[in-house]
């Protein structure tokens, strides 16, 4: 949640920019951050296209709680603009619909129904874990991905990831659609 608002306000503040297509940046926990537009949000996530260098880069969804805030200042108003006036906010809308973030359960099953292989970068004993592949199962309290390393290679044993140490999840991104046409 934002520090300096109500959870509401922080709230309305979502909404506001989901019904202007603000492009935002979005201030995590960790010190990071992340451009793009917010596209959807629950209690539990926030749905964001992002992007990079006036191209839409994929969906990336967050746990709502790791948001601390939310930038739209004169810098993002005038990228706001660029991509307005480029064409480039063409969001799929299809997939924004069909992807359901009331919780990580419904989560999950919604992009493996959609068939797409999925990021979810994860913490597990303090240690950073990178997991990209299909969804192969998905319960109440974690998802199992079928990952794959940087040469293609499926690896042997799936991971298996606790919803409560997962940090970002990516998916319809050039990088894993792509990638997935050439594992081994």
């Amino acid at each position: 949640m934002g520090k300096k608002y109500s959870e509401k306000e922080f709230k309305k503040i979502i909404k506001k920019h989901i019904s202007n297509t603000d492009f935002v940046k979005v201030y995590l926990d960790n010190d990071s951050a992340i451009f793009g537009f917010l596209v959807k949000f629950s209690d539990d996530f926030v749905m964001i296209e992002e992007s990079s260098d006036f191209a839409l880069m994929g969906i990336k969804i967050i746990p709502y709680d790791r948001i601390v805030s939310i930038r739209y200042n004169v810098y993002d108003k005038v990228s706001k603009a660029i991509y307005m006036g480029e064409n480039l906010i063409q969001f799929d809308h299809k997939i924004i619909n069909k992807t359901n973030l009331e919780n990580a359960e419904s989560l999950f099953k919604s992009i493996k129904k959609q068939d797409y292989h999925c990021i979810v970068e994860s913490k597990k004993n303090k240690k950073d874990l990178f997991s990209i592949g299909e969804i192969l199962e998905v319960n109440e309290k974690s998802v199992v991905i079928n990952n794959y390393d940087a040469t293609g290679r499926i690896n042997k044993k799936p991971d298996k990831i606790s919803f409560k140490n997962i940090d970002l999840i990516n998916f319809n991104d050039n990088y894993s659609k792509v990638f997935r046409k050439y594992l081994k």
